[in-house]
């Protein structure tokens, strides 16, 4: 029974395929720092409209971390690919395409905008008030007080709950190939066309995406550990 297991799992298959792949986890690699970037740039305006005192800006703003934080992110994807393009096309009266790349970007980034941008917000409210009433008093403007005072603050305390966000994005990057980016996934179902044996190929991603996760996950705690011993968090 173990030698039938071993030729089921064996993993010869997913080495004779490994540039392939690496090349589709490398896809991954790019459409999570395009998709984490868009979406830290879109948390700190989210976060900081939130914290603001015009009341229609901060109920936007509220409304739009909620929709992004409760929707699933393959509904996402989907939308935007299949919808976003249909809805442009009636308001220009012209064919609108978007790219798998692009629509992958663009519905990560704006997925986890939402989840950041609550712990931008949290970071940004655990500096304390009589700092910033001190600041104001010296005669210092609010964003002169954002950019000295409250941002490197903020920045240390937000940064491991952020991190873990981040390891979420890595992780919602294997929905990409519902699209066609060839990503890692992609290139694992358009080997199994050929082969027919999913079951070495698909055990051998899934292994490579724990061990990135892991190796991810333990060096949030190691920085983790560090700024607390250091007194940083």
């Amino acid at each position: 029974m173990l030698h039938r297991l071993g030729a089921l799992l064996d993993p010869a298959l997913f080495w004779e395929y490994r540039v392939i792949l690496l090349k589709g986890l490398a896809v991954d690699g790019y459409v999570f720092l395009a998709s984490a970037t868009l979406a830290v740039l879109l948390a700190f305006a989210i976060a900081i409209a939130r914290l603001g005192r015009n009341t229609l800006l901060r109920a936007l703003a509220t409304a739009y971390a909620e929709f992004f934080r409760n929707t699933p992110e393959y509904i996402l994807l989907v939308w935007v690919y299949y919808v976003v393009p249909v809805l442009l096309g009636q308001l220009l009266a012209t064919k609108v395409d978007i790219s798998p790349y692009v629509a992958s970007v663009l519905a990560l980034g704006l997925a986890y905008s939402g989840f950041l941008s609550e712990t931008v917000r949290a970071g940004i409210l655990s500096v304390p008030r009589g700092q910033i009433e001190a600041a104001l008093s010296l005669g210092l403007r609010r964003f002169q007080i954002l950019q000295r005072i409250i941002l490197p603050q903020a920045l240390r305390r937000m940064l491991p709950e952020a991190l873990n966000q981040f390891v979420s994005l890595f992780k919602a990057t294997s929905f990409v190939s519902l699209v066609a980016v060839p990503d890692i996934m992609y290139q694992v179902s358009m080997i199994d066309t050929q082969e027919m044996r999913p079951i070495p190929l698909y055990t051998g991603a899934a292994v490579l995406y724990c061990v990135v996760i892991i190796c991810a996950s333990q060096s949030i705690q190691h920085l983790s550990e560090r700024w607390r011993r250091r007194g940083w968090a």
